[in-house]
């Protein structure tokens, strides 16, 4: 049999059972009926009828023009070719599928004629064609139909074939049975075997564990926390369900686990490997089912009914079986493993509630019931948590734990739970300090074997199991068994483009995140080789060898394994990748007198190393012993243990969209029903009306709509990347484009890097400040002091040596101010070795003039800076008087609290405030003497703690600082506040100070009134005061001055102390959105703020690491201004130190949430503009050319979502923020009435159509034509103006959505769209305006038979036109008409141009926002 194209047997196929399903006539309309004066129309001339060929006994029988003829020596066989001898097993070319054999020879004479039918009448049409074609050809018309055994002549056209009935006992009947019968037999057997196991080791493991004992267990319990931990146990009905499983609380609620063990069998393990066979056998059967569709149903007796519902059975049996894979993959495993006790366990099944950041705009009743569906479903389906499964594994000494998230859980059988195992190394900086003899190798085993190695392994997937990972989502199943419905229904050829598409796009995903694993891989993955004190002595390991109680020497130029204490040696570390901190951190060493407890993130930071830093210098202190530290924390219990976790198992983020996406995907498969409905009733009945539906469902719910939502953000990323903004979680960027509230740090953020010395005021006579104090002396300041020559000797003995910066590589190490503080004094530091002395450093002054003091000072004792006390502590020994000095330097509040009150001048509160209301950073400086016979000499002041050494000190002066602002702060602040984003301080300097700096950069409004808040220890309350007459204004009622804020502007600031009164009193909230300064605040008290501003909206911070880094991984959108690119201390970071970067981020994230709400919106309309075609199509029973199809879905739709992604962002930010909201009213005026518009326009084109008097009578009726080519439902007037108008549609709802507005560049900006959507129009014009062309005719567009074109006066196109079958014979519009409907569907586009620019977009939508705003929240930018 000839092998006929897909297409032909689409034709042959499909068509075949059309004329018992497709209406002749629209519903509501006759076609054909009338002409436009109410005349009945006449019949019509079939124009151009293909005549089938003749097939005779003998070729002589053949008329003389369609005779065949061969070559001289050659034989004319029965199949039409010329052979020298005919085979006797050649088949006939006029045999036909499904037809009773040929008997004897029959001979097909040659054919191709067309033939002009007049007052044809389709009810007539066979009678009428042969009669017809008998007279063209000259034959008689008594010539009969096709059958087996004609006498001499018959006509060639086959019958419909005839393959038998079906018995259902066929081959692939019985295929099936066998196949699904299987998968349905061990599915069910498997499951009753697995449930009969389980009871039997339930009943098991209850009669060896009694309820008793297990109560006794927990009684047992001393510890308070495991008491806390067990109280948090699930209830008893969840124990006694199921008694094999643990359950896990950790120290976040939201971590909370429920953990069963599960065990292999072998027949569950036969079971699972049958599964995947059947899984692959689905395939294979989906395969076979697609390809008998092209072979003429053969499998099935030629029976398209029964196939075609067989399809759609498996079909739905498909997507089923893959859903179901998709959702429970996590599950799968151990649904064929047999749970049991943990005794004989060998694998977890861990399951954990998976946390969420849901930002919802507002909730209404439609999605609180969604929501509360969808959770309701999951629950069901155990969707609602998080499973992952673990091999469970023993350790040498027989005690169980698995690895979760790349921490090592331990089992602990007292309390019967997996926690990850913690030692406790001690509280106290002291109890720490003393173990410096190390452990033993056996003691290191046994640690080792309860935390695990000190090594966070990454799983990176190779790249098949990277693919496979990404299609296990449940959305590429939906997309797959779609496309499957466009290879089976003969649509391969878009199938094709929309798979190539899908594969492209998620082979970059793949490769892309392959790519950011391994980054993270790479920077997660660490060893190296370390010297461990083990078994008293020093051994070279791996780092990975490193247990929590090791004591490991610390080297420079490496990079540091693990959290460790420093117990000898100061050293230098970069922990720029870490926190973000732009300089080394000077560390110093525990000491054993020290009996405060030990807190890593607060004062015993300045001991503590992290993990992956690196070790700028390591100076020994102590002679023969090298600089070594104690191993506190491994893995994932580092801080960058914890970060990497963060990062690898990220808080999923759902934005508004991804909430109301489901409410959408709803409402788009309720307008799939009613295409269901609309088939059914105007166009096609039974399989092929599911078909139409299932076509009109993927086409309202694109493939592309979720990637829709979030390419805007990898765009972004992109451009970010331009500005040296890096971002390790894509999401956040459009948080960014919500952002509200923006928190800042000042110093390195708002103002410059460094502060510049400005001198200082001690109080008169400083150097004789001891005996001032024996004699009661009242203190008072002195003047003012710029130049540091001018400053008394005690003075600058306190600046130099007060303070704990080193040099390395020649350069100063240490924090900024005390950097600048030591240049500006023009002391030395003398780099010498101290091993072999009691000094910590020596300080020389400078010799100015031959013959001044340059005896050296050396430090005794130091205790560093700690924010939680605000001050720093150093005992020197000057050797020119030989006397010891403590200096005492902080935050001007605190030294005067720290200080005797007696030494405090009068006017202290009035002169400091008054140097830090004008700008200046203000530290204060206390002295005391000692008597070194008194105190037991150099050995006894060793040994002073903290408490000790700073009592009894006495006040001496204060040292300035300038604070100058960035030169581009102020605009950059004043663009975040013109575009309503408020901005808020929170540092660690004084209020005074930041209110002058906030002044400065327009944070503060101009012209506002500034109270600030202070706690008041005696009252114990918060007075508040103005700053600018605080004697006057002194503890006034801010409730008073808030309300009349209206009049006079308010503004507030608070200390720390302040602030966390008001956490204690519950009123922080209550003032929160009014204060916009936030002074003297702690690591810990910024992170509080930061948090209690995320209670009230998208919240933003930056700063410049260090102290900062809580806040900034606290934040919805931290950003670090950190050089390292790869800084984990935050979602985004910066080296670009300037809060432009800040800007920068909220402009992108703007653009990349209006860019994704415009593919939202594009993509809707494409199902919108489809669903209006399809209603079209079924009412006039017409469709489009397939290369049209292919045209839209692929080259249109794909690309302009593309271009549509490229939109820039605004170069300025607008005084809103971009709606998140799919179902919002901006989003829905914008797409319900371009839907609108759109309608009217396409119902006016077919209005225009109709009342033209060469279309009426040449209306399309699917009865009249021959249903046996497929594309003939095209070649007709309506399919055409159909087709145009829509076109215009789809290339034009792009330039539509691609206005600027507010947040991106203006439409001609996007450069890739305006080009592609001109080219679009101009070729979709040549279409509607060309004469017949080889192009337009490609397409089926104003064009027609050959010989037909010839008739009405065309010139036929060049390439081969396949024979329109519609009586007509042609689809050209007059010339006229074809302008007019050009001017329609420019009408149309401008209109809905002009709807989006001045309704959605101008004018009226600025109206309706006066008079019906939103909701938003109300603050003061």
């Amino acid at each position: 049999m000839r092998k006929l194209s897909p297409l032909k047997l689409f034709i042959l196929i499909v068509f075949s059972w059309f004329p018992f399903s497709i209406h002749a006539t629209p519903a509501f309309n006759k076609v054909n009926g009338y002409q436009r004066n109410g005349e009945p129309c006449p019949l019509p001339t079939y124009n151009a009828y293909q005549c089938s060929k003749l097939c005779v006994r003998d070729i002589q029988n053949c008329p003389t023009q369609y005779r065949p003829s061969c070559a001289n020596g050659l034989t004319y066989c029965v199949d039409g070719s010329c052979q020298t001898e005919c085979s006797q097993n050649l088949v006939s070319a006029c045999s036909c599928p499904g037809a009773p054999p040929i008997q004897g020879n029959l001979y097909p004479c040659h054919g191709g004629e067309t033939v002009d039918i007049p007052n044809f009448n389709a009810s007539n049409m066979e009678a009428q064609t042969m009669q017809a074609c008998a007279n063209k050809i000259g034959v008689p018309d008594t010539v009969p139909a096709w059958n087996s055994n004609p006498s001499s002549i018959m006509w060639g056209e086959c019958p419909t074939p005839d393959y038998g009935s079906l018995t259902y006992h066929e081959p692939a009947f019985i295929a099936l049975y066998t196949f699904y019968g299987s998968c349905l037999v061990s599915l069910i057997g498997w499951t009753l075997y697995k449930r009969f196991r389980e009871k039997v080791i339930k009943m098991k493991f209850n009669r060896i564990t009694t309820s008793q004992n297990i109560q006794k267990e927990y009684e047992d319990v001393d510890s308070e926390e495991e008491k806390r931990v067990s109280s948090e146990n699930p209830s008893k009905a969840i124990l006694d369900d199921d008694d094999t499983s643990s359950y896990l609380t950790s120290l976040e609620p939201e971590e909370k686990m429920i953990i069963k063990a599960y065990k292999r069998d072998w027949i569950g393990m036969f079971i699972f490997f049958l599964y995947i066979i059947q899984t692959f056998g689905m395939i294979a059967y989906m395969i076979m089912m697609t390809e008998d569709y092209y072979t003429e149903y053969l499998l099935f007796r030629g029976n398209q009914t029964v196939q075609a519902s067989i399809f759609i059975a498996m079909w739905y049996i498909f997507f089923g079986w893959f859903a179901a894979l998709v959702m429970f993959q996590h599950r799968l495993p151990n649904f064929f493993r047999i749970q049991c006790s943990y005794s004989e366990g060998q694998y977890v099944q861990v399951e954990k509630d998976e946390p969420a950041m849901i930002f919802l705009e507002a909730e209404d009743f439609i999605m609180r019931s969604v929501r509360r569906l969808e959770q309701w479903g999951k629950k069901i389906m155990g969707l609602d948590v998080v499973v992952n499964t673990s091999p469970l594994q023993k350790t040498r000494t027989g005690t169980k734990f698995f690895v979760y998230q790349c921490t090592r859980y331990v089992y602990h059988p007292e309390t019967q739970l997996f926690t990850p195992h913690e030692f406790d190394l001690g509280g106290t900086n002291a109890e720490l300090a003393q173990q410096k003899n190390g452990l033993t190798n056996e003691e290191a085993a046994k640690r080792e074997e309860l935390v695990g190695p000190n090594f966070i392994e990454v799983y990176v997937p190779n790249v098949l199991m990277a693919i496979l990972r990404e299609f296990s989502s449940f959305f590429y199943i939906y997309q797959f068994t779609v496309l499957w419905l466009f290879y089976y229904f003969a649509y391969w050829q878009v199938g094709i483009a929309d798979t190539a598409v899908i594969l492209l796009s998620a082979m970059v995903k793949v490769f892309v995140r392959l790519r950011s694993e391994h980054r993270i891989k790479k920077m997660a993955e660490f060893t190296d080789d370390v010297n461990i004190f083990r078994d008293g002595n020093w051994e070279t390991k791996s780092t990975s060898d490193l247990v929590p109680g090791d004591v490991f020497e610390v080297a420079e130029g490496k990079t540091t394994p693990v959290d460790a204490v420093v117990l000898n040696g100061n050293i230098v570390a970069d922990e720029s990748s870490l926190t973000g901190e732009p300089l080394p951190i000077r560390k110093f060493p525990l000491r054993p007198d020290d009996p405060t407890p030990y807190d890593r993130i607060g004062a015993g930071k300045t001991s503590t190393i992290f993990a992956g830093t690196t070790i700028s210098q390591a100076e020994r202190t102590e002679q023969g012993q090298p600089v070594c530290a104690l191993v506190t924390n491994t893995g994932t219990g580092t801080d960058k243990g914890e970060l990497v976790k963060k990062i690898l198992f990220p808080t999923r983020v759902a934005f508004v969209f991804d909430e109301q996406i489901k409410i959408v995907i709803l409402i788009l498969l309720a307008c799939g029903l009613v295409c269901l409905a609309l088939a059914i009733w105007l166009y096609a009945k039974g399989t092929s009306a599911w078909f139409y539906a299932m076509f009109a469902i993927a086409q309202l719910v694109s493939p592309l709509l979720p990637a829709a939502l979030v390419v805007g953000q990898s765009v972004a990323a992109g451009r970010l990347r331009d500005h040296h903004i890096f971002c390790v979680d894509l999401p956040r960027i459009l948080m960014a484009g919500k952002v509200q509230l923006f928190c800042f740090d000042k110093t390195g953020t708002l103002t410059r890097e460094g502060l510049e010395f400005y001198g200082a005021q001690p109080i008169e006579d400083v150097d004789t400040i001891v005996n001032q104090r024996a004699n009661k002396t009242e203190p008072k300041f002195s003047t003012h002091h710029e130049k540091v020559h001018d400053i008394p000797r005690l003075m600058q003995m306190g600046i130099a040596t007060c303070h704990a910066v080193t040099i390395l590589n020649d350069q100063f190490i240490g924090n900024p101010v005390d950097i600048e503080m030591f240049k500006s004094s023009k002391w030395k530091l003398e780099m010498t070795s101290h091993e072999k002395d009691d000094y910590v450093d020596t300080f020389t002054p400078p010799v100015e003039t031959p013959g001044n003091n340059s005896a050296p000072v050396h430090i005794l004792k130091r205790f560093e800076f700690v924010h939680a006390r605000m001050s720093m502590s150093v005992a020197v020994l000057d050797t020119m008087t030989n006397k010891v000095h403590v200096f005492v330097k902080g935050a001007y509040e605190k030294i005067k609290d720290l200080s005797n009150p007696e030494s405090i001048p009068k006017n202290y509160d009035e002169t400091a405030s008054g140097l830090a209301r004008s700008g200046c950073y203000v530290l204060a400086v206390s002295h005391r003497e000692l008597d070194l016979d008194e105190i037991g000499g150099l050995e006894a002041l060793r040994h002073w703690n903290r408490d000790k050494l700073e009592q009894n000190i006495d006040f001496m002066g204060l040292i300035i600082f300038k604070n100058q602002l960035k030169d581009d702060t102020t605009e950059n602040i004043m663009e975040l506040k013109r575009g309503a984003t408020r901005t808020i301080m929170i540092t660690g300097d004084t209020a005074l100070t930041g209110v002058y700096i906030g002044r400065q950069c327009g944070m503060v409004e101009e012209g506002s009134r500034v109270l600030l808040g202070d706690y008041n220890q005696e009252q114990d309350k918060v007075i508040w005061f103005d700053v600018d007459d605080p004697e006057t204004f002194n503890d006034v009622n801010v409730d008073d001055y808030l309300l009349n804020s209206q009049h006079t502007p308010v503004e507030l600031a608070v200390t720390g102390k302040a602030f966390h009164w008001l956490v204690d009193q519950s009123l922080i909230r209550k003032y929160l959105l009014d204060i916009r300064v936030f002074a003297r605040m702690t690591p810990n008290g910024k992170v509080q703020c930061v948090q209690l501003h995320m209670e009230r909206g998208i919240t933003a911070m930056t700063g410049d690491g260090g102290n900062d880094c809580g806040a900034l991984r606290a934040a919805h959108v931290g950003i670090a201004m950190s050089d390292a690119e790869a800084s984990i201390v935050s979602p985004f970071s910066t080296s670009v130190r300037s809060v432009k970067s800040c800007v920068e981020l909220l402009r992108q994230g703007r653009g990349a949430l209006a860019t994704s709400i415009t593919n939202y919106k594009y993509l809707i309309l494409y199902g919108q503009v489809m669903m209006m075609l399809k209603i079209f199509t079924f009412y006039f029973s017409i469709t489009m050319s397939q290369n049209v199809w292919i045209a839209i879905d692929v080259f249109i739709t794909v690309f302009l979502t593309w271009c549509v992604s490229n939109s820039k962002a605004a170069k300025r930010l607008a005084p809103q923020r971009p709606t998140a909201q799919l179902l919002g009213p901006q989003t829905m005026a914008s797409a319900m009435g371009l839907v609108a518009i759109n309608w009217l326009f396409l119902i006016g084109a077919f209005v225009m159509l109709y009342k033209q008097n060469w279309f009426r009578c040449h209306e399309f009726d699917a009865s009249s034509v021959n249903l046996a080519k497929w594309w003939l439902l095209a070649d007709n007037y309506e399919a055409a103006i159909l087709a145009l108008v829509c076109l215009y549609d789809f290339i034009n709802n792009a330039a539509v959505f691609n206005f600027g507005y507010k947040f991106r560049q203006s439409w001609w900006r996007n450069y890739p769209l305006v080009i592609l959507w001109a080219g679009y129009i101009v070729i979709v014009s040549y279409w509607t305006l060309a004469n017949p062309n080889n192009f337009g005719c490609l397409f089926r567009f104003n064009c027609g038979t050959k010989s037909v074109l010839e008739q009405i006066g065309y010139k036929p196109p060049s390439r081969n036109i396949e024979p329109y079958n519609t009586p007509l014979g042609h689809n050209v519009m007059p010339w006229d008409f074809r302008w007019r409907l050009w001017g329609l569907c420019v009408g149309n586009m401008v209109a809905t141009l002009v709807y989006e620019k001045l309704v959605v977009l101008g004018p009226v939508h600025a109206f309706l926002a006066r008079h019906f705003p939103v909701e938003r929240l109300k603050v003061k930018y």
